[in-house]
């Protein structure tokens, strides 16, 4: 009773399964499935579960009973037929039709994507080193100095440096003519039909999309580097005292951070309710005591030094990492089935569920609120989960194609350098040690350290230091690559360079990309 199976593989490494299941094997499976009803269903002159087959036939139907048959045996039919074809599998199938006699099943199965990339290897970037300034050492310990302020009332006017409790409102003014007519043709050429909808999109229609700041009580500080608006929004303020109030226009440079901001003006209207001058602890010892396990101010310097390096440093891997991706994009071919693109959307919303939950709101009120429906917040995640996707497979098979692998002697490195860190409790260490070596753990740790493996070789090729990958070596990650998909998986925890140490370190990367440009 062998199955008859017809793959076709389509151009979105998706592979189109048909399979005939032999008659005989079909009506096998129905007397199954007639001896399991028969003991459901009740039927005049019988007993419960000894009504003959032919009866059953009869009474709940031939092609009723075949369906209910069919459905017993789909997974188990679908199973021996994935066993035979052996497809390299990436998202669980999808069950396409059905012909019910001859009975004949079709299915889609996502195909795990392929990924090509080009020749990477002669890309060259100049790689700066990361110094960190006196200015950023010297911010850093004021930021101290604020956080063991002394505040006081002071009688007189506003000077710069001083914490000012203001209440006020703050309106883009209507951009010039040009860009105005600019703006309306831009919305005549993206409008629907329906006027109700181009009428709440206009811009004029509500003002309060203009207010950029609104507020009945704030405090700031007078310091331009600590005001979002600037050095103006500081310099309209210097000079008013407390009950004062002043309208006055900002204009913000082309080169504003927030872009929506660049370019335009603004007018404020600000009351002034409370001036307090701030004395700051002077920078000595007794400043770095305040702070905990310092001594003395060098000491405190310093470890704001190896803070601010260790920081700019992982900012820099991160940018050349998402560099090196957006170089490898633009000469890769990457085919994946629709199936990873919705696997990505999934986990995005996801996340954004939580979120709103975290918010304190139950998804179906937030859909409510928002007057949406769940496809519409899928078809917003697409562009971006497909971007995403890409992004991560380019990742992938770069640490792929570079035979990139975590070893037991790199795992117990890692190990070693994070128990350091704690006690001389020796139970306390065996189980951190115990902790890294399995499960999440395990998949942390390796995560990690294939990151920083791959953030090396990133910068040996682009400066032209990459080692040449050797017959030998190919060879040897192949035979590896192999034995870790045969093995059982109590044994694939103690694999090198383990799948889920590749998924989780490239979704680090994409994450950490994401709240750099948030910031």
């Amino acid at each position: 009773m062998t199955l008859k199976i017809q793959t076709e593989q389509d151009d979105q490494r998706q592979l189109l399964m048909t399979i005939e299941v032999p008659e005989e094997r079909v009506e096998k499976q129905m007397r199954v499935t007639a001896r399991k009803l028969a003991k459901e269903v009740s039927i005049p002159g019988f007993r419960r579960g000894k009504v003959p087959y032919q009866v059953l036939v009869k009474r709940l139907g031939h092609d009723a009973l075949r369906t209910e048959a069919v459905e017993d045996m789909l997974q188990a039919v679908f199973t021996e037929a994935l066993d035979e074809v052996d497809p390299d599998i990436y998202a669980p199938a999808n069950f396409d039709d059905m012909q019910l006699d001859p009975l004949v099943l079709k299915f889609t199965v996502p195909l795990t994507p392929e990924v090509t990339l080009g020749d990477y290897r002669e890309l060259r970037k100049e790689i700066e080193p990361v110094e960190i300034s006196e200015e950023a050492i010297a911010e850093a310990l004021e930021r101290i100095q604020t956080r063991h302020q002394q505040l006081e009332d002071a009688d007189r006017p506003v000077e710069s440096g001083d914490m000012v409790t203001i209440s006020g409102k703050g309106e883009l003014l209507p951009e010039d003519e040009a860009n105005e007519a600019e703006a309306e043709a831009e919305a005549a050429e993206d409008a629907t039909d329906d006027a109700e909808t181009a009428e709440h999109d206009h811009d004029h229609d509500h003002p309060e999309d203009n207010v950029i700041f609104n507020t009945e009580s704030v405090e700031m500080v007078m310091d331009a580097k600590q005001i979002f608006w600037g050095q103006d929004f500081v310099d309209n303020l210097v000079g008013l005292s407390a009950g004062e109030e002043k309208t006055f226009n900002i204009t913000f440079s082309e080169e504003f951070e927030e872009e929506e901001l660049a370019g335009r003006e603004a007018t404020f209207t600000v009351n002034v309710l409370n001036v307090r001058s701030r004395i700051l602890p002077p920078l000595d010892d007794e400043l770095a005591k305040l702070e905990g396990t310092f001594e003395t101010l060098d000491e405190l310097r310093e470890s704001i030094r190896e803070e601010l390096q260790n920081n700019a440093e992982g900012e820099a891997k991160n940018a050349l990492i998402e560099g090196m991706i957006d170089d490898l994009l633009e000469s890769a071919t990457l085919v994946y089935p629709p199936a990873a693109v919705e696997t990505e959307i999934d986990g995005m919303l996801d996340n954004f569920k939580n979120q709103v939950t975290r918010a304190g709101w139950s998804w179906e009120d937030f859909l409510q609120l928002q007057s949406a429906q769940e496809d519409t917040l899928r078809e917003n995640f697409r562009t971006g989960a497909e971007e995403q996707l890409k992004r991560q497979l380019a990742l992938r098979q770069f640490i792929f194609d570079e035979k990139l692998r975590v070893s037991e002697d790199d795992l117990n490195a890692a190990i070693d350098e994070r128990v350091s860190q704690f006690s001389d409790n020796e139970a306390l260490l065996e189980g951190m040690r115990d902790y890294y070596k399995s499960g999440p753990g395990f998949d942390m740790l390796s995560s990690e350290v294939l990151m920083e493996k791959t953030y090396e070789r990133i910068e040996a090729v682009l400066t032209g230091n990459a080692p040449d990958l050797t017959e030998e070596e190919v060879e040897e990650a192949a035979v590896e690559a192999e034995a870790i998909a045969d093995a059982p998986e109590a044994e694939v925890a103690e694999a090198v360079a383990p799948e889920a140490a590749v998924t989780e370190a490239v979704e680090e990367v994409e994450e950490t990309a994401e709240e750099a440009e948030e910031e």
